[in-house]
């Protein structure tokens, strides 16, 4: 492993703990509301799978050449990185509360172009905020150029997706206390598309290359993002039309409920009309 360099943010980190905290508390604060009128532990089991998946944090950051400033309240130290507790909390909102919303428009039959939108406006939030650290010193990305930008923001467009398409399959299938199962989700959805579109600038950082195959492993990162974008949205789209195919009496994409435990599939939705 190499060692990273050591940065000092311009700014008390407070801020960003302020920040990320008043996010991740309006996260949870909805996943309660929500389980708690739907009698669902499935939303909060995903806010807590999210915290969870923060432990993939100083894997990836090691990968992707990326350090917090040292005068951060720091959460845990795993792979001699500190990571800091605001950046813990920030799974939350993104990780969880988005994939969460992303779900809840895959079951109601939201257009894949409108997804897509959805996901691009997600790398864009993440590369603001990444903005905001980095021109602070709170955190450095110290690879080389262009790789180190694409390190986070890029991925966060097909993360949301993949972790919403997940808790929506796995939603129209679980009931009671198995739904607690699908915690899991973005304990894949985050490290699967972090090693699969993230592999040719993770290889490119560690390696000896010339600044033109850097470029083109830059290409190739927001290529495979783009793909897993697509491919989410297909695969959810597919599974709806799978579940309307089986049920000859199938609501509109407008008058689709959201998504619930007891409303999912178009089976349960048929019998609870009836």
């Amino acid at each position: 492993m190499s060692a990273p360099p050591v940065t000092t943010s311009k700014v008390d980190t407070v801020v960003f703990l302020i920040f990320f905290g008043a996010l991740a508390l309006a996260a949870i604060g909805a996943a309660v509301r929500i389980g708690w009128r739907r009698r669902d532990v499935a939303p909060v089991a995903v806010c807590l799978g999210a915290l969870v998946c923060a432990l993939n944090e100083p894997i990836f950051d090691e990968l992707g050449k990326i350090v917090y400033a040292h005068n951060a309240t720091v959460a845990y130290t795993a792979f001699g990185r500190e990571i800091p507790l605001f950046l813990v909390l920030g799974y939350v909102p993104w990780v969880a509360g988005l994939s969460w919303a992303i779900a809840e428009l895959m079951a109601r039959g939201c257009s894949r172009t409108r997804l897509h939108w959805i996901a691009l406006g997600s790398f864009v939030s993440v590369a603001a905020v990444e903005t905001a650290g980095t021109s602070l010193h709170s955190w450095t990305y110290y690879g080389t150029a262009p790789l180190k930008y694409l390190g986070v923001a890029p991925m966060m467009a097909p993360v949301p997706i993949v972790c919403g398409a997940l808790i929506y399959t796995l939603g129209t299938r679980l009931r009671g206390a198995h739904r607690a199962w699908i915690a899991l989700a973005p304990l894949f959805a985050l490290p699967a598309v972090y090693a699969a579109a993230g592999m040719p600038i993770y290889v490119a950082l560690h390696s000896h290359t010339a600044k033109s195959v850097q470029y083109l492993a830059g290409v190739a990162t927001i290529a495979f993002c783009a793909a897993i974008v697509y491919a989410g949205t297909a695969v959810a789209e597919w599974w709806r039309a799978a579940e309307l195919a089986a049920d000859p009496i199938a609501p509109s994409r407008d008058t689709a409920p959201s998504f619930e435990p007891e409303r999912v599939g178009v089976t349960a939705l048929v019998k609870q009309a009836r």
